[in-house]
This record gives C-alpha cells, structure tokens and sequence, in this order.
C-alpha cells in the first residue's frame, strides 16, 4: 500500500434513470475531488441509473409506472462494461491520474435484458476490474444475475477490493478479499432510512466499518447513496474504518455529502504488527461454514459425556 492514500466517498444523490445526468455529475465530482488532492473517490451502488422497484416482495412501486413498464426502462436505461459510464469516467481518471470505484447497472454485453448489480474499478489505464453483486436481498433477484467472484486488484494506491452492499452483511465475503490481500475494501450501498421495523438503523455503516475493518486489519470504506427516489429516501451517513476500527471519517447527513480520508499505510501495518489476526487464524477449526446449512453440524451420537468429563469426586467431611 502507498505510504498515504487520499480518499474521497461521495454520498451521491444518483437521479432515478437519468444515465447522462449521472455521468455529468459523477465526472464533476471526480475533477473537483482530483482538484482537492483526492486519488481514490468512491461512489454508491448503482449510481449510474438508481434502485429498483419495490425493494421487497409485497412492497409498493415508487413510481407511476407499472412494474412491467418499471422493468422494461430499468432494462433500456442499463449499460455495458465498457459502456457511457465506463468510458466517461475512464477519460477523468486518465486525465486526472486518480481512481474510481462507482456502481453499476451492468447490462450484459451478450445476452439482452440480462444484468448484473456491479462495482467497477477505474484508473488511469482505464478499466481495471469489475466485481458482480454476489448476495442479492429481496426483489434483486428478479433484475440481477448473482456473481461468483471475489477479486482483489493491485494498484500503486495499494490492493483493492470491492463489496456491493449486502455482501458486506457476511463477514465471510470481506475476509476472502483481505486473505487475498486486500488492503482497502470499498463497500458500497444503497440502502434507504426506516424501511421496516426490523431494518437497521442510521448509524448502521459506523458499526460495519468498525467491524469489518477491526477484524480485517484494513481500510473499510463504506460508501451509501443520499437523496431520494419516489417515495424512499436513502440513509446516507457514509462512514470509514481505520485497521484497528477507528472511524477516520463519517458523513451525518443523508443529503448529497463528501467524506474526505487519508488512509495511511503505516496504520495498517502498526495494526497488524501488533495484534496479527492472519498470523492467529485457525482455518482448520472453520470447515463448517464451507458446508451447505443443513449439513452445517451434526452432533456425535455415540459420545458419553459422563465419561469425558465426570463429576469432580466429593470431598469427605
């Protein structure tokens, strides 16, 4: 990792499928957080053309339109990689020399209507990666195709993985990338303010950066979508771990907002150097999580407890 990376998390307000609108303003961001010193600026899920709609199953639509008609523009409104949005915003890192991790929409390039919820990495060089959504919650599943990939990505900023969203829910899915040696994770949402009961609250991000960077030992950039759409108003209140779980910066707004960061290296390896959590893994004692649930454990039938740990003899009065 570079001595000290500079990081701006861009809380857009992405405008509900308007793709050349959000390109605009996604390119504005990047030349004034580049004129600000930034080299990493991160935006939310699916900023290029917005959510879907409904969230969840029995939910209602944030718009006018019937879901039929809903789908079909969300399908239209959706582009390749490469595509505008890559290509538009490939020439700002390339003339800025900064990097880019945003989400997509990403209609597959060979078979039409099929998409992928993405995360794509930008830098000078133009595309470097792109990872596809690989938990989708609710409704996403009838728009997107899940991925199957967990890739890290060198850069001279440092390595870089991506989480979409609900991938940050399973500690699983960020320990694969920081075994495979990440040592940023750009997580980006869109998730939205008071959706039901049992929906978490605002302060959610703070606690997940704190969390998945603690127990990582890296940078844990989480990035949420602001604004609103239809009748859903995004939480916002982005936030970012430090390796020992330290939040470096937080938004506290769900409007539009940037959280700007220095990230240092010599943080992560202070961290690590002192409480190395790679060095005191027991991978051999984790077998279970790799088996389907309903094999997860089976209790042994034949143990006698009694015998393996008898009742302490009395003491004679």
């Amino acid at each position: 990792m570079k001595e000290q990376v500079r990081a701006s998390v861009v809380q857009f307000a992405t405008e509900w499928l308007n793709l050349e609108k959000n390109i605009e303003r996604m390119c504005a961001f990047v030349a004034a957080e580049a004129a600000e010193g930034s080299e990493l600026i991160v935006f939310p899920e699916l900023a290029d053309i917005g959510y879907i709609t409904p969230v969840a199953p029995g939910g209602d639509l944030d718009c006018e339109m019937s879901y039929q008609e809903f789908c079909e523009r969300y399908v239209r409104a959706a582009s390749p990689i490469p595509g505008p949005a890559t290509d538009a915003l490939s020439e700002m890192t390339r003339r800025h020399g900064v990097y880019v991790v945003v989400g997509l929409a990403q209609r597959d390039a060979t078979i039409p209507g099929t998409l992928y919820n993405s995360g794509a990495l930008i830098g000078p060089s133009g595309v470097i990666g792109v990872h596809h959504k690989v938990h989708l919650p609710f409704n996403e599943k009838l728009f997107f195709y899940p991925g199957n990939t967990a890739e890290v990505w060198k850069t001279e900023l440092g390595n870089i993985g991506i989480a979409v969203c609900y991938d940050g829910r399973f500690p699983e899915f960020p320990r694969v990338l920081a075994v495979k040696g990440a040592e940023i994770i750009c997580n980006i949402w869109a998730i939205s303010s008071g959706v039901s009961d049992v929906s978490p609250g605002d302060d959610t991000l703070k606690h997940r950066a704190y969390t998945r960077a603690q127990e990582n030992g890296l940078y844990y950039i989480n990035c949420n979508r602001a604004g609103v759409q239809g009748k859903t108003k995004f939480a916002g209140r982005s936030a970012v771990g430090a390796p020992n779980g330290n939040l470096i910066g937080c938004s506290e707004t769900a409007e539009e907002d940037v959280v700007r960061v220095t990230l240092s290296e010599s943080d992560l390896i202070g961290y690590r150097s002192y409480l190395n959590v790679y060095r005191d893994r027991r991978p051999d004692m984790y077998g279970v999580l790799c088996r389907p649930l309903s094999q997860a454990y089976v209790p042994p039938v034949d143990r006698n407890l009694e015998q393996e740990y008898p009742a302490p003899a009395s003491v004679a009065e």
